[in-house]
């Protein structure tokens, strides 16, 4: 045991006078009487009491001398714990694992009451500060000695239904001048995106025996096979210990109809996935769920969203356009990305051999004559050796650049702004993005006939890619996002990302739905025996001074009480 505040202790050396004060006798006064034999009783019965009084007034002593000193020791704030009482950083993860059940409580219930213990155990010099955790860290009281503003904030934290994830901590790490003498104390059930990659923080766990089954991963998509073809995956995992039976229902929800019931059985951990093939599937909104009460529900159901069919229509504009209008067939074949366009007039890409048209994103070949968009279109480059520059660009997503053969460049300059993603090692661009206005064109420096681009097997891959870059389709979200996420809106120029979606369940915009669902293994398991609490011995609970102060307080009154019951009698 030690004592926080040590000088407090000489208060003890009041407790001399105290007693002096109990064994202090007044010596009476002399007066004399007309009868002795008056007084003769009074003092024969003082006398038998004595000794009784005596004892009352030790007694009465002592119960003064254990109140006195139980003052003096909660002033000295004796520390069991062998705390090194630091400032503290509680944070409390509320991702979905801690709205598990358990009995009449959940885990985050059980994480706050343990953080309110934590508040109440900090001495009169300490300061703490609360944060919450899950996808991301939130700061919600910074560091303060005020304990009612330290349990409102852990009063605030809500259940949610987001993933926790470990690389959000890394911001608590001590960098801020405060920090550096501070615990960091995590408070979870252990159920982390990444536990080994856990930064330097002090772990308390929170254990139960909850059981639960839950969809860790779903997708939902178009397969090759016919024009309304969808193929279904589920993933899901059990933390029972036993085979649980129970249903997949599958509801596709924009006609409110049951599109299929699919029983499984499913054993402790993770199961095999559950696949399925649906034909004349319509697209929208579907939603799968398991059908068991169990300890987590946000993780029961599966939000998932297949877009409408709306291939990108392409204009063709070459003298030679048999290749190009194979390739936007077969795409419309089989991704249905792209679709030939009747018309100029009605495409909103084109595909052109030697020029750009006005007003609308293009995809040039073999640049020549004058142009915005390049200029100095001079003699041809012998032997052209590409080199990346732009290794990461999504228009070289699945392209080998370096081993194409450029056969046919010609020196040419790319005006000011453009983005050059592969070069000839003597300087002039051979790929590069220019956006002019609403309108961007991608330039390709070759000639298809003389490279045999047209037999390449990058000629689909770049014509793919392009497409899909110049439309903004070039990251299309899955049928389901973890919840959380932010996505950038399909088709829209604007790359400001929509989001964050936190909870579960289908988030309309102008042109664009997104499907959010927790498809987290971590969370759904409910279980992680490889993280262990890590926690130094800390105070926790109402200090050693409180309840000196409540003894002191006792004594006192039984003391009163005493003393009132010598008075009557």
């Amino acid at each position: 045991m030690t004592f926080l505040a040590p000088a407090f202790l000489w208060t003890l050396a009041a407790l001399a006078p105290l007693a002096a004060i109990y064994f202090l006798k007044v010596r009476p006064r002399k007066k004399p009487v007309t009868a002795f034999f008056l007084w003769q009783k009074i003092f024969t019965e003082k006398k038998a009491s004595a000794l009784f009084k005596r004892l009352r007034d030790v007694f009465s002593l002592l119960l003064m001398a254990l109140a006195f000193a139980a003052i003096a020791f909660a002033l000295a704030e004796p520390d069991f714990a062998g705390d090194e009482r630091k400032d503290l950083l509680i944070v409390v993860d509320h991702s979905a694992s801690m709205s598990a059940k358990d009995g009449t409580t959940t885990r985050l219930e059980k994480a706050k009451q343990r953080a309110r213990d934590l508040i109440a155990g900090m001495n009169g010099t300490q300061r703490a500060a609360v944060a919450s955790f899950a996808e991301v860290t939130r700061m919600l009281e910074h560091p303060t000695r005020h304990r009612k503003a330290l349990l409102e904030a852990v009063d605030s934290i809500q259940p949610t239904e987001l993933p926790s994830r470990v690389e959000a901590l890394r911001s608590l790490q001590p960098g801020d001048e405060w920090m550096k003498d501070t615990r960091v104390l995590l408070i979870t059930d252990g159920c982390l995106d990444a536990p080994d990659r856990l930064p330097n923080v002090e772990v308390l766990r929170i254990t139960d025996t909850a059981k639960n089954i839950g969809i860790a991963r779903a997708d939902l998509r178009s397969v090759p096979g016919g024009p309304a073809r969808l193929g279904l995956f589920i993933l899901p995992v059990s933390s029972f210990t036993e085979p649980v039976k129970t249903d997949i229902t599958l509801m596709h929800v924009d006609s409110n109809k049951l599109v299929k019931i699919i029983p499984v059985t499913l054993l402790p951990g993770e199961n095999a996935a559950v696949t399925l093939t649906l034909d004349d599937a319509p697209t929208g909104r579907w939603k799968a769920t398991l059908g068991l009460d169990d300890a987590l529900e946000s993780d029961n159901s599966a939000f998932l969203y297949v877009p409408p069919r709306q291939p990108v229509p392409v204009g063709v504009l070459a003298d030679d356009p048999f290749f190009f209008q194979n390739a936007v067939s077969a795409f419309e074949r089989s991704d249905q990305l792209l679709s030939l366009a009747p018309d100029t007039k009605s495409a909103q890409l084109m595909l052109s051999k030697g020029k750009v048209p006005a007003d609308i994103s293009t995809v040039v070949f073999q640049p020549a004559g004058e142009s915005t968009v390049w200029s100095k279109v001079g003699d041809e480059i012998t032997a052209p050796v590409p080199k990346v520059l732009a290794k990461d660009h999504p228009l070289l997503r699945y392209l080998d650049a370096e081993t194409m053969t450029f056969a046919g460049a010609r020196q040419i300059t790319a005006p000011t702004g453009a983005v050059v993603l592969v070069a000839d090692e003597s300087g002039p661009p051979l790929i590069y993005l220019m956006r002019q206005g609403a309108q961007t064109v991608c330039v390709v420096n070759l000639d298809p006939l003389a490279a045999q681009f047209y037999l390449s097997a990058w000629f689909p891959v770049l014509i793919h890619n392009a497409a899909a870059h110049l439309t903004h389709r070039e990251d299309m979200p899955p049928a389901t996002l973890p919840t959380g996420s932010s996505a950038r809106v399909p088709g829209r120029a604007d790359p400001t990302p929509y989001g964050p979606m936190l909870t579960s369940g289908f988030h309309e915009t102008d042109s664009w739905t997104f499907a959010t669902s927790l498809v987290s293994p971590e969370e759904s398991l409910l279980k992680n025996d490889t993280l262990k609490e890590s926690v130094k011995p800390i105070a926790s609970g109402e200090a050693p001074s409180y309840w000196l102060l409540v003894l002191a307080l006792g004594v006192l009154v039984g003391e009163s009480i005493l003393y009132d019951r010598r008075k009557v009698g």
